[in-house]
């Protein structure tokens, strides 16, 4: 993993093949944010942590050690329209959010609004 700044903090995600919860360490970097490394973490853990009131608007960027989803290795992420839970991607057309069981098809940005909130 990469050396973090101090402002560094993390983010709640969900694998797709799983469903299970997940942290991302998200660093902020020259205006934009970097996931820096995913890490396996119970809900319960996560929300005495706080990570579930994290907030990220703006550009997102891959540290180049990002190592990717725990449970899958997938290193792409959507953000579900829903409910904002940021989800692995493995190059479907249609994707499920294993969070709200929204589908929809997808649509690429060129900045982000993530909250870490919604278990």
């Amino acid at each position: 993993m990469s050396k973090l700044s101090k402002n560094a903090f993390a983010i709640m995600a969900m694998c797709e093949n799983t469903k299970e919860p997940f942290g991302i360490t998200v660093d902020p970097r020259e205006g934009s944010y970097a996931f820096a490394w995913a890490f396996k973490i119970k809900k319960e853990q996560a929300k005495r942590e706080g990570y579930d009131k994290t907030h990220v608007r703006g550009a997102v960027m891959f540290d180049e050690n990002f190592n990717g989803c725990p449970y899958c290795g997938s290193k792409n992420f959507y953000i579900c329209n829903r409910c904002g839970k940021v989800v692995c991607y493995h190059g479907q057309e249609v994707v499920t959010c294993p969070n709200c069981g929204s589908s929809s098809t997808l649509q690429a940005a060129d900045s982000v609004d993530l909250s870490g909130g919604g278990f």
